[in-house]
């Protein structure tokens, strides 16, 4: 009976730990937090469904911090469906917002026309110029298999999988120059 009772306890304490976060209070400040699904974001407005199914809706500011994964975004980043996080004062006003999920991607295609250390120039099928930012965290493939950035130079058919105004994800060569 007493290994009983202390298994209640220990359900009942997990419990209690994992409501309290959740409570509306900062741990590090007296603001409230709330957490809720994104239902709608605008320039003006976030609105979020909690856990227990109320609606909960916030005004957004340019003073508005916005955080998506842990980085830096703004509130086109953020859509329906992503969790979110926000630190409010007493006016429903939004101070913070913490956001999770996946940014929607774009992959577009096209002959390589120039290759820097910072960026990826294509020429499309359609005739048009396209330029991606390249940073630290792109990744380079040859048919979808790791590879080296010098396997993108110019005249390589590649695909360039990116985030809106977002460095490119992912550069993957589909087929090399003069192949």
């Amino acid at each position: 009976m007493t290994i009983r009772l202390l298994r209640l306890l220990t359900v009942a304490a997990a419990l209690l730990a994992l409501a309290l976060p959740a409570a509306g209070v900062a741990a590090s400040g007296d603001k409230p937090v709330d957490r809720g699904v994104v239902q709608s974001v605008s320039q003006t407005q976030i609105v979020l469904t909690a856990l227990d199914g109320s609606v909960l809706a916030f005004s957004v500011s340019p003073d508005t911090r916005v955080r998506l994964n842990g980085s830096r975004a703004t509130l086109g980043d953020i859509r329906p469906g992503f969790v979110a996080n926000v630190t409010h004062n007493r006016r429903a006003r939004a101070i913070a917002i913490m956001a999770f999920g996946t940014p929607a991607t774009v992959t577009d295609r096209g002959t390589v026309t120039t290759l820097t250390p910072s960026a990826i120039t294509l020429r499309t099928p359609g005739g048009d110029s396209l330029s991606f930012a390249i940073d630290r965290n792109t990744r380079f493939r040859f048919q979808g298999l790791p590879a080296r950035r010098f396997a993108a130079r110019p005249g390589a058919l590649v695909t360039v999988t990116h985030a809106t105004d977002a460095p490119a994800l992912v550069v993957n060569v589909l087929k090399r120059a003069g192949a």
